[in-house]
């Protein structure tokens, strides 16, 4: 119980993303309206936001180095409570996305360290659950932002309504800083450190004084601090290229395409703002519950098939969604009821998003924490983190012009990024289920 607790605290990094992530759906007509924003200037005031969390992953793993997971998380987590005080006064839209850039970088961050101490902390037989629980926090954001947003929303375009849901992250993330404050560094951190004294205190809080040794080989005075150059060597680069690799798939696969625009979509095939709103809460509802599923399948189905399992599933749904937006074109362009088509819309967003939740959602967070070697682990998680908020800054950017050109277009080209997964999961992702940390150097060597 203790570990999970500790799990849970560090966790609320994720939080925050969830939160902005279902919050952001909610506020783009109310913004796009009283800042007149166009297509491309609303992809940036939106997509700013996953710039700054490149900036963020890429730039945090220097400090968690040096200072340790715990102080780094704590100063991150300072960061996001200002920003989260400051963004729902922004008086236009520059100030807006300047903060939201702010408050990127911190979710950024947080998403390297979050997933990187609780992977450190955890046992390797139950290291998956523990690190989706990353992922269940980010879905319990956005399940909180979504009757956030249902509770503020008001049909008058004009209202204040988006300050009050951008403000309420000001809770959140205020709990987020006080409950680090409780929790311990990680041990292998701390043998990093030379302070294997107090890693031997913290292993036996959470019964693993066993491992300490075996820790402390793989972090040899030759390996005790990796530098970049490291990850070009034989089997760390194709480690590299494969967690790159998965964490852009994660992005590709469409979800910040349906998720960020939802309303958007739901705009499109004719679906009141104020009931998108109240639909919205039913897809952060399932979106959370399905998370269970992966919390409860990953360490026994394993890493691999999940992954195979989401991105066939997700090529399905999106093809389905493509075709049920040609029936609403084609309903309207006879002036038929596109009720029926609307609902298909509603049902086949849930099924996606269901599908998500229980395999890359959280699998990707739980590979990406865990395929690294200890000495190289917060320079490769760090990279791999920047390039995923790279490919969810181009999704959320190019998405309000996509949907503007086509939804039918829109969804057969994120379906085709998900065939194309497939095969690269299939060709170049080993499994890691059951694996302790200390494995991982040897899983890829001879990987070339």
């Amino acid at each position: 119980m203790l570990v999970f607790g500790i799990s849970m605290v560090a966790s609320m990094g994720g939080l925050m993303f969830g939160f902005d992530l279902g919050i952001i759906t909610g506020v783009i007509p109310y913004i796009k309206h009283q800042f007149g924003l166009g297509d491309a200037l609303l992809g940036w005031v939106v997509a700013i936001f996953e710039l700054g969390c490149m900036f963020g992953a890429f730039g945090i793993a220097r400090y968690a180095d040096q200072y340790g997971r715990k102080k780094t998380m704590i100063w991150n987590a300072a960061l996001l409570v200002v920003s989260s005080a400051c963004i729902p006064l922004s008086p236009n839209a520059t100030v807006l996305a300047v903060w939201r850039f702010i408050q990127g970088f911190s979710v950024g961050a947080a998403s390297v360290l979050s997933p990187m101490y609780i992977a450190e902390i955890a046992p390797a037989e139950s290291r998956g659950r523990y690190v989706s629980l990353n992922q269940l926090t980010i879905i319990l954001g956005i399940l909180l932002a979504t009757v956030s947003g249902y509770a503020f929303g008001d049909k008058n375009l004009a209202s204040s309504a988006w300050r009050l849901m951008l403000g309420s992250a000001l809770v959140p993330s205020l709990l987020f800083l006080v409950l680090l404050f409780l929790i311990p560094e990680t041990p292998r951190w701390l043998v990093k450190a030379g302070r294997d004294g107090e890693a031997l205190g913290v292993l036996n809080r959470i019964g693993g004084a066993a491992h300490l040794q075996e820790i402390k080989m793989s972090l040899t005075a030759a390996h005790r601090h990796g530098t970049y150059r490291d990850l070009l060597s034989p089997g760390l680069l194709t480690a590299l290229m494969v967690g790159i690799g998965v964490a852009v798939l994660q992005q590709f696969c469409g979800i910040n395409n349906v998720t960020t625009y939802i309303q958007v979509i739901f705009e499109k095939a004719n679906i009141e703002l104020t009931d998108g709103l109240f639909k919205g809460m039913f897809v952060g509802l399932v979106f959370f519950a399905f998370t269970f599923v992966a919390i409860g399948t990953v360490d026994k189905l394993g890493r691999r098939k999940l992954m195979l399992l989401g991105t066939s599933m997700m090529a399905v749904i999106l093809f389905a969604l493509a075709g049920a937006f040609r029936l609403i074109a084609r309903n309207d362009a006879a002036g038929l009821d596109t009720h029926a088509a609307g609902m298909l819309v509603f049902v086949l967003i849930l099924a996606y998003i269901a599908t998500f939740a229980f395999t890359l959602g959280p699998v990707v967070w739980v590979l990406l924490s865990e395929i690294y070697p200890n000495f190289i682990r917060e320079k490769a998680l760090s990279i791999a983190s920047c390039a995923l908020w790279t490919a969810t800054f181009v999704v959320v950017l190019v998405t309000p012009a996509l949907l503007s050109l086509s939804p039918i277009f829109n969804f057969i080209l994120f379906g085709c990024f998900n065939v194309v997964g497939f095969f690269m999961v299939f060709k170049w992702l080993p499994e890691t289920k059951g694996k302790s940390l200390e494995e991982m150097d040897e899983l890829w060597k001879g990987r070339h």
